[in-house]
């Protein structure tokens, strides 16, 4: 420890109480602060003051010490400057990891004093914004939750809330009149909150959770029809290539069997619950199920059958993948010389993933290099010379199975949460196998109709053409797809909000920033750290 000695050398002193000068010295005493470390050793002050008579007759004091502020506050025993670092230290890495870290800097302090110091911080003063964000975060994921809201011209949070109720974003309005726009997601408590706390304010849905509950309706609806897809895909004779599967242990094989078993009795009970009358929510606490497992139970319309996982493998090649199978087909069957020559290309991963992916193509069935592939190709076309009359050459049933002449489908049908995206997407972008496979979808008619309808509120919503929304909505009702009717209904309900969204930029993108930035101060913190600890060292951190 380094102990340094100074001495006051101001021969006058104020009085705190009347604020008068005086000359008259009463008598001296030690103060020992601690200061910031020198060459990692503490540093300790040893002060003396002196204390001085009041010459106002008038005064209540009759003695004084003589103030230091801008070395040591009054009774404190650490410098000014010491203790802005330690807030610093506090608001950053909270009570136990900032003393250890000041620990190896030679400054002794504990976890309770960092944390009074956030405590004892004051918040900054800020004016009532123009525009709020409002979203929910998570104190006890799946328990507990709170409220933030964020000024959303300087993308600043304003408050934390400990609740998600309308009954406390009403009262938080209340106290701060004067907002003018609200954005929110689509909670029905914000909805309340926002309209019973300030009547007078414009709500703005996000386009992107908008945006996201279209998605979640094009996914139910296409649950309720991929049986009928596959069924469909399955009675049009077309040529389907097999996905390569690993082979399994009997031991794997009859988990998987069992497995398969007890989903479906969990959906067999789940749908004779909803056919009662219970709701989705009532359903899952009854089952202690996921509600989100229990919504796909109810929307699926068929058994929902789990779909092969796409290997991360994959992913990994596919740049790469149609200069490897014209390789293949070319005769090239060293998985070595092919794993160089793609590394030229700019592939950086190794040996074993296209050594895995070659053993996998060769044995899959349905390649084409096949004789297999050829044959069951061959034979289907011979079916459409009996029928149309028309004589193919091999080199034009290659051509005519990528056209949009017969539909042909050569993969098999995909998960619905990847046919979804087919209706969601630019059809720009989509390459001509997609194009094929979006061209099967919109065969049936509730699917054509809801990509029409998805197509155009998307186009709305890019190009905020608030005018349109009347007719959309319209359209939607009239449609036929319950789906996409109640999806209508409910914005109506919010329709001020809706049209805000279409008519005005503000967003809840400055708000979920704010949320990924507490949800790191939430992890530095510890159970007994309580929500007004987190509410402080938020605030002030911002």
């Amino acid at each position: 420890m380094l102990t340094i000695t100074a001495v006051s050398t101001s021969q006058t002193a104020i009085c705190p109480s009347c604020g008068k000068t005086s000359k008259r010295l009463h008598s001296s005493y030690m103060r020992s602060p601690y200061d910031l470390p020198s060459s990692g050793l503490s540093v300790h002050l040893q002060l003396s003051v002196r204390r001085f008579r009041c010459q106002n007759e008038d005064c209540p004091r009759q003695t004084f010490v003589e103030r230091l502020p801008e070395l040591v506050a009054v009774s404190a025993q650490r410098t000014v400057r010491l203790t802005r670092l330690l807030y610093a230290f506090s608001l950053a890495l909270s009570g136990e990891a900032g003393a250890r870290l000041l620990l190896d800097a030679g400054i002794l302090t504990s976890p309770d004093t960092l944390l009074r110091l956030v405590k004892g911080g004051q918040l900054p003063i800020t004016k009532t914004p123009k525009a709020i964000g409002v979203d929910d975060f998570a104190l006890r994921r799946g328990q507990t939750y709170g409220t933030i809201i964020v000024d959303l011209s300087t993308h600043r949070p304003i408050d934390l809330l400990p609740e998600r109720t309308a009954e406390t974003l009403s009262q938080w309005l209340v106290e701060h009149p004067g907002i003018e726009f609200i954005s929110r997601d689509r909670s029905s408590e914000y909805m309340r909150g926002a309209t019973e706390g300030a009547p007078q304010a414009q709500q703005v849905l996000d386009r992107w959770h908008v945006l996201k509950n279209v998605r979640e309706v094009v996914q139910r609806i296409v649950n309720r029809n991929h049986a009928s897809l596959k069924q469909r895909q399955k009675d049009a004779g077309v040529i389907v290539r097999a996905r390569y599967k690993k082979k399994r242990s009997s031991s794997e094989i009859a988990a998987s069997q069992v497995a398969r078993l007890r989903r479906q009795a969990w959906y067999e009970e789940v749908v004779e619950l909803y056919r009662q009358g219970n709701s989705i929510a009532a359903i899952a606490q009854q089952l202690q199920m996921s509600p989100t497992t229990v919504r796909k139970f109810v929307y699926a319309g068929a058994f929902p059958e789990r779909s092969a996982h796409r290997s991360r493998r994959i992913v990994r090649l596919e740049p790469y993948l149609p200069y490897l199978e014209q390789r293949v087909q070319e005769g090239c069957e060293n998985a070595s010389l092919l794993w160089q020559e793609i590394c030229q290309q700019g592939f950086t991963h190794g040996y074993k993933v296209v050594n895995t992916w070659l053993r996998e193509y060769l044995e899959k069935p349905g390649r084409n290099s096949s004789q297999q592939e050829i044959a069951k190709r061959q034979a289907f076309f011979d079916v459409v010379q009996a029928e149309q009359g028309v004589v193919f050459s091999t080199e034009e049933m290659m051509e005519t199975a990528q056209g949009e002449s017969l539909s042909l489908v050569v993969e098999p049908l995909e998960s619905p949460r990847h046919l979804t995206w087919l209706l969601l997407r630019d059809p720009g972008s989509l390459n001509v196998q997609e194009q094929q496979k979006l061209a099967f979808l919109r065969e049936v008619e509730a699917l054509n109709t809801t990509y029409e309808l998805v197509q155009r509120f998307f186009e709305m919503v890019r190009e905020q053409q608030a005018d349109l929304l009347d007719n959309w909505l319209q359209a939607c009702e009239k449609s036929k797809v319950p789906d996409l009717q109640t999806f209508a209904e409910g914005l109506k309900r919010e329709y001020s909000a809706m049209k805000g969204a279409l008519q005005f930029s503000y967003s809840n993108g400055p708000v979920e920033g704010q949320v990924n930035k507490l949800k790191y101060v939430k992890r530095s913190m510890y159970g007994r750290e309580k929500f007004a600890l987190l509410h402080q060292r938020f605030l002030q951190a911002a």
